[in-house]
């Protein structure tokens, strides 16, 4: 893992963004990627764009370019290699677009621009891409790399891929659980996953627990009662829900966990 994408508009998660992006290029000794997002205007009349958009784009570009010029200078100053790039869209296909060639996105759990956190823009990235995806809560300040790392994984492709995404750094980790909870499934052995990650260098333990009600409240439960500082899962949850890209408890956990999350398809 050596190129980051960080996702850059002037919100409240920008911070939060940053951050985490450059401790996690900083830990790999890497090179951000910083994508600046300016949000095309909606603005519609009885001919299709009304003539107030062209001012709300204007309006938008000139933010942009003010939280452009503050960025700069602090990250001139972090000792990275980095770049610009910028998009005039708020469609998500422009932003992974401009993912092909990065190994991890760093997005919030509040999308771009958006005002609530649903981890939603997260999800629909990661719907894309099969680059991995960095979820971060807006109140987050740094990425504990060197922390404590918990690993959801129920055997699927998704849950596979995001354990491989994640390897580089899961070798950095001071301790990685490994968590699935049992729903039957005799592929979802958490043994397999502790025993690719021994062959990468990482020592793993493994933790079982037979569902007991919502996955999602279980998993939340554990991952708030573990002590991690992140954590990796891939699309979560069975039956008609895997046809979904994520289920019902990715979704939830997207929503509502309170430390990082690295999800992959």
């Amino acid at each position: 893992m050596k190129t980051v994408m960080v996702l850059i508009h002037d919100d409240a998660s920008q911070e939060a963004r940053v951050q985490c992006a450059l401790d996690v290029v900083r830990a790999v000794e890497g090179h951000l990627l910083c994508l600046d997002v300016v949000q095309m205007p909606v603005v519609t009349d009885g001919f299709g764009l009304g003539g107030g958009a062209g001012v709300l784009l204007m309006d938008e570009r000139e933010r942009e370019d003010s939280n452009v010029e503050r960025l700069d200078p602090r990250l001139a100053n972090e000792g990275i290699s980095y770049e610009w790039a910028r998009v005039h869209s708020h469609a998500d296909v422009t932003i992974t677009d401009n993912a092909r060639l990065v190994d991890l996105i760093v997005v919030g759990k509040h999308g771009v621009g958006e005002l609530a956190e649903s981890g939603d823009c997260a999800a629909r990235l990661a719907g894309l891409t099969s680059v991995p995806v960095l979820v971060v809560p807006s109140e987050q300040r740094r990425f504990d790399l060197f922390g404590k790392v918990l690993v959801a994984w129920d055997g699927s492709a998704p849950a596979d891929a995001a354990v491989r995404a994640a390897t580089p750094l899961l070798k950095l980790a001071s301790e990685v659980e490994v968590l699935t909870i049992d729903e039957g499934e005799e592929n979802a052995d958490p043994a397999a996953v502790a025993a690719y990650l021994d062959r990468h260098g990482c020592t793993a333990s493994i933790r079982e627990e037979p569902k007991s009600g919502s996955v999602a409240t279980q998993l939340l439960a554990a991952l708030e009662t573990s002590g991690a500082a992140w954590c990796v899962m891939g699309a979560y949850g069975r039956g008609r829900l895997r046809e979904q890209l994520f289920g019902g408890a990715s979704r939830t956990l997207l929503a509502k966990a309170t430390v990082p999350l690295l999800i992959s398809r």
